[in-house]
């Protein structure tokens, strides 16, 4: 009977073992490639958030009939606001604060409409805007280093779709009680207009007025903006320097912010009663 051999013949195992070999080698090949694959790609930045699609409404600060006035004034002559009316009154129309008060008691109401801030009058203060710079908020950081620290700083916007707009406000007090810069926004026909009507603003932005004016605090990582920071005493001018933060989508026209320059602005102010709206060019 013919046995039958488990060996392979003598000049076979040779090419057997060298094709093991070789087989070997290109599966730990694959593997290795499949396994690189594998390793964890480089972290990405988060992509930056979109900014915001429309300035603020002046009518976001007081109520808004369906007409107002709009006075522009002279480049390079000063503002007097002695009596122009502000306060809490103005928030409302008739309907509105009727509403609300037939829901207080009658000692609240009196409360309320008797405090001081409900409605009062300014006093003999010329306002004239001086320098502008727009710069962007890097250019920004390096003149007031710990912007970037500041409670309202949000780092999320592209650099290239934010501006700062820097303007000097001279304010001289000719009055006899201590005034402030209250009540002065920056305003653009560029700016896209609000949804709710009334001129488009922008407010004095608290992060970089933080990083301007802010002192330290014992109690929190980033400075604080002290009480009176803004106060001029009678008798007293000051030149405040008022920063703006502006957004690529909030103006008309994606490459808008690009070709800023100071004569596309104005310092906005205005008093409730009657409802006028006064504008300074910049420049």
């Amino acid at each position: 009977m013919q046995q039958l051999s488990l060996s392979a013949p003598t000049g076979q195992r040779p090419a057997r073992i060298a094709l093991g070999i070789a087989g070997i080698v290109a599966l730990a090949l694959v593997l290795g490639w499949f396994l690189l694959q594998l390793e964890p790609a480089a972290p990405r930045k988060a992509a930056p958030l979109e900014t915001p699609s429309a300035a603020n409404s002046l009518h976001d600060a007081v109520h808004f009939d369906t007409t107002y006035e709009v006075v522009p004034v002279a480049a390079g002559e000063p503002l007097n606001v002695k009596g122009f009316a502000h306060g809490h009154a103005f928030t409302y129309s008739d309907d509105e604060w009727a509403e609300v008060a037939c829901q207080l008691s009658k000692e609240r109401v009196r409360e309320i409409t008797e405090a001081p801030d409900w409605r009062f009058e300014l006093g003999d203060i010329d306002i004239l805007p001086g320098a502008v710079h727009i710069v962007s908020e890097e250019a920004f950081e390096e003149w007031y280093p710990g912007y970037d620290d500041a409670t309202a700083y949000d780092p999320s916007y592209a650099a290239e779709d934010v501006r700062i707009v820097l303007v000097d406000v001279s304010i001289a007090n000719h009055g006899d009680t201590a005034a402030d810069a209250r009540y002065l926004y920056l305003t653009s026909a560029k700016f896209k207009a609000p949804a709710q009507g009334g001129p488009a603003i922008v407010y004095p932005a608290d992060a970089a007025l933080q990083a301007i004016y802010g002192v330290p605090d014992d109690k929190a990582p980033f400075k604080t903006l002290p009480e009176g920071w803004d106060a001029i005493e009678p008798g007293e001018s000051r030149t405040l320097t008022l920063p703006f933060t502006v957004y690529r989508n909030e103006l008309v026209g994606r490459d808008a912010i690009d070709r800023l320059s100071a004569a596309d602005f104005e310092l906005l102010t205005y008093r409730c009663d009657p409802l006028t709206v006064y504008t300074m060019p910049l420049r």
